[in-house]
């Protein structure tokens, strides 16, 4: 589970310090605060209470989309270096000498019931990583496992870790090694070179988790992981799409042929390229292919003759007598479609970070949505949404420390800040007291007058 993020100088968070020059990063946690009601949804590790569910709130502009960037940013350099990403002027912009200065991510989370820190700092600019940091923590201290700072050679890791001396002399030579690669994180150099040994296991558990666990879907992800769900009979998905109220009644999927397939691309040249990088996915183990070509839902396989296994995924809406594509469903089924797996998937801690939840859903449908996932799906999967839907802010349906909100201010960086530090009764009009502006957090318009005149 995700406990705390933090982040400084990215696109809308700024570069701060203390007096003594310390960084000081613009903080989001999921750490329970006061409030006592759905006291269900609080995992304990140790004294720290983790909640499973978070809301953003704010104005356009006002940052919450960069939060999920962030995260997501920190998860691509994790996975692919800084050489292999570009960051397109991605530090805060608010100030010139920002260029400069350097860019931090760091992610508290739990794995198997032990809680860590890992983050890093980079120059965005030059694509170079500067240092590297994991701890691991309890209730009373930080144990370091590593750190590191790249630009100065130099790093300390916990020998501990390491049986043998034959062990530990070989790993002070690999991080002096990986100290010269300035462009990738100790993490990645680890997983890269197979190093798959028991005492690297901690360092594997800990790139897995970004791998597997931290989901990132924006408005625009189409279909993926949510598909799995209807390669088989499954009258929990089935029920789960009558609940919703989408129309649909039951699913199939349609076995088509080599040639019909080959219509659906513009060319064949297009059709022959996409069918060798297939062939390469399988050869690398990454599984089927999944093609949404205009509205049509496919899924590509090969089979133990080695030719090509192809279906098309189609819905039946009660007893019409045709059957509809994916791309025949309205906006807000589609979105619901491709949302299946947070409310399904029973994989352990695993994080979803959905930015505009509510794109396409009517506002009922946002609401029944998360309540349909604090109510059924797995007890340690965590949802984290930015929204606009201000119905949802019911203080019935989610408690006070599950509200947060991002305000621009007026140096056009990001705040954020949760709605636990209002002091409000239970019994609030929260949504109300919102959008009259007690909070922050939304849009201040002129009028029209001064932006055109009286004439």
């Amino acid at each position: 589970m995700l406990m705390r993020f933090s982040v400084s100088n990215y696109l809308s968070f700024g570069y701060n310090t203390n007096e003594n020059g310390d960084v000081i990063p613009t903080d989001y946690y999921l750490y329970a605060g006061k409030a006592e009601q759905h006291n269900e949804r609080v995992t304990p590790f140790g004294k720290r209470m983790v909640l499973k569910f978070s809301s953003i709130y704010g104005a356009n502009a006002s940052g919450k989309s960069n939060l999920i960037k962030a995260m997501d940013a920190g998860k691509h350099i994790i996975l692919y270096t800084m050489e292999r990403l570009e960051f397109k002027k991605g530090f805060c912009r608010n100030q010139k000498e920002n260029i400069d200065k350097p860019t931090q991510f760091e992610y508290e989370f739990t794995i198997e019931g032990k809680c860590y820190a890992y983050g890093f700092t980079v120059n965005l600019e030059k694509r170079i990583v500067l240092s590297e940091w994991l701890y691991e923590l309890d209730d009373k201290n930080e144990r370091v496992i590593f750190e590191r700072l790249v630009d100065e050679q130099k790093y300390y890791f916990d020998e501990n870790l390491f049986h043998d001396e034959e062990q530990l002399q070989q790993f002070h030579f690999f991080i002096k090694d990986a100290n010269r690669i300035n462009t990738t994180l100790l993490l990645h150099e680890i997983e890269r070179r197979g190093l798959k040994e028991s005492e690297y296991e901690i360092f594997n558990q800990i790139y897995r988790w970004f791998k597997d666990k931290l989901v990132i879907i924006y408005p625009d992800t189409m279909i993926g992981k949510s598909y799995v769900w209807f390669n088989n009979d499954n009258q929990e998905l089935i029920d789960i799409l009558r609940y919703f109220d989408t129309g649909i009644t039951n699913y199939s999927m349609w076995k088509i042929n080599e040639t019909a397939f080959r219509e659906y691309f513009d060319n064949e040249t297009m059709a022959n390229s996409y069918f060798n990088e297939l062939e390469r996915r399988k050869a690398k183990g990454q599984g089927k292919g999944i093609l949404n070509i205009n509205g049509t839902l496919l899924e590509v396989d090969y089979g133990k003759n080695k030719k090509p296994i192809i279906q098309k995924l189609m819905f039946q809406h009660g007893d019409d007598e045709y059957n509809y594509e994916y791309g025949e469903e309205s906006d807000g089924t589609q979105r619901l479609i491709e949302l299946l797996d947070v409310i399904l998937n029973n994989a352990e801690d695993k994080v979803f970070v959905i930015d505009e939840l509510d794109r396409s859903f009517h506002p009922q449908m946002t609401i029944k949505f998360v309540e349909t996932f604090l109510k059924y799906s797995n007890k340690s999967t965590q949802m984290i949404i930015t929204t606009h839907e201000s119905n949802l802010m019911d203080l019935k349906i989610l408690r006070r420390d599950e509200i947060w909100f991002a305000e621009k201010e007026t140096d056009n960086s990001t705040k954020l800040y949760p709605l636990e530090m209002f002091k409000i009764r239970y019994d609030k009009v929260v949504s109300k007291n919102y959008l009259a502006g007690r909070y922050g957090a939304v849009p201040v318009f002129k009028d029209f007058e001064y932006v055109w005149g009286e004439d």
